[in-house]
């Protein structure tokens, strides 16, 4: 039987692709739309475009450490409680 989590995982990449194809065309239009105003400012979009990939790189770092972090702290509380005596009488 396959796992749960396979299903939601196609899901999300296949939305994924769809987000991608549909940023893409919308680039396309502004591109051909604007096209002198990219040729006359290349250096500011390109430093800008090196800025917004450091930032989400950046975002994606810090949201593995948190949840990287979280999982220790499931597995801490998971062995404290697994430690604590039952409160039912014997």
């Amino acid at each position: 039987m396959a796992p749960r989590r396979a299903m939601p995982v196609r899901r999300a990449g296949s939305l994924a692709l769809l987000d991608a194809l549909t940023v893409g065309v919308g680039m396309g239009y502004l591109a051909h739309q604007y096209r002198e105003a990219l040729v006359a400012n290349s250096a500011t979009i390109g430093l800008s475009l090196i800025v917004a990939l450091g930032a989400g790189y950046s975002i994606r770092v810090a949201a593995r450490i948190l949840l990287r972090a979280n999982a220790r702290m499931d597995t801490i509380f998971a062995e404290e409680l697994s430690d604590k005596p039952s409160p039912w009488p014997r």
